[in-house]
């Protein structure tokens, strides 16, 4: 039977966070009224989680583990369990557990409602300065939809799934390309829960990259950023050498040409040129893969377990 609803669960190294977890899945099962699947997506995990995953399975609900060939990124693992997702109401929920499991039913309930889109708001939870800047600078520059506060969990219906499927884009922000499709949006507030077990894989390098990808998908800002600045370095040059040759012309004082001068004007020529160029790179490298249609995630096996079942490994 197909079920009502489906949790996307993206696992890297979570071993740890597997007992409890579970756990408090099959509190949850017991006590709702709806069929539900859950669906684990090992991304290329070292410690062994794709095992415990497929040793375990939740009473009265049906469990799908889906094992990624390697680490393609927590983005990329979400879409491939909302691609496998059986159901067409769809829960993006975390390994460890930083909003209650309870609130998978409240999000259920609000896309019963008619709301397409559903997140969870994180109150008492403030991020690294880093991070506030970079949710302002989003909301200024390319998507005022986004919250700025933050999220945990995001769940929505048949419609943006269907989008999400068709579109998939790699190199990008899944939560962004969501709040991108422009449907009904609701939400709810949540106290964040700081993690118990194990440690986050989100680590800075992958915040930054996340960072580049955002600004490089969804907005044309850093390629108008480098015409503004070329049109206003070339303006400046051609300005100095106007007032250069008014001042040989007209002899109104001596200028005496330095080698601080030259090389501090050839270090930020320089410097811009090539920030100009990397900018550029990024824009062309998501070019070729999208022109070579290389696969967002690639799935190496699926194990499903019906409800209440084991399936051999």
């Amino acid at each position: 039977m197909k079920p009502d609803l489906s949790v996307v669960i993206p696992a890297h190294n979570e071993i740890e966070a597997i007992p409890s977890l579970f756990a408090a899945i099959e509190k949850f099962v017991a006590a709702i009224d709806f069929l539900i699947q859950f669906v684990f997506v090992d991304d290329g995990s070292t410690d062994g989680t794709y095992v415990e995953l497929c040793a375990k399975s939740i009473h009265k609900a049906e469990v799908k583990i889906i094992k990624l060939s390697k680490n393609f990124g927590a983005h990329a693992a979400i879409r491939a369990g909302i691609y496998h997702a059986d159901a067409d109401y769809t829960v993006i929920y975390s390994m460890d557990m930083p909003e209650p499991i309870e609130d998978i039913a409240r999000f259920y309930a609000e896309l019963l409602s008619g709301t397409e889109i559903v997140y969870s708001k994180r109150l008492g939870y403030r991020g690294s300065l880093g991070s506030r800047i970079f949710a302002r600078l989003v909301y200024r520059l390319i998507m005022p939809s986004y919250p700025t506060e933050g999220l945990i969990g995001v769940a929505f219906g048949p419609k943006a799934k269907a989008q999400l499927n068709q579109n998939m884009e790699a190199n990008t922000s899944l939560y962004f390309q969501i709040f991108q499709l422009g449907f009904s949006t609701n939400s709810f507030d949540v106290i964040y829960q700081e993690r118990e077990t194990g440690v986050s894989s989100w680590t800075f390098t992958k915040k930054l990259k996340l960072m580049i990808d955002c600004f490089v998908t969804f907005s044309f800002l850093p390629i108008r950023a480098i015409s503004t600045i070329g049109v206003i370095m070339a303006a400046l040059g051609f300005i100095w050498a106007i007032v250069i040759v008014i001042i040989k012309v007209f002899g109104l004082f001596e200028l005496s040409a330095g080698w601080p001068t030259l090389l501090s004007v050839i270090l930020i020529g320089f410097g811009i040129t090539n920030l100009s160029l990397g900018i550029i790179s990024e824009y062309l490298v998501r070019i070729m893969q999208s022109a070579r249609n290389t696969p967002v995630f690639i799935v190496d096996r699926i194990t499903e377990h019906p409800s209440g079942i084991n399936l051999p490994q």
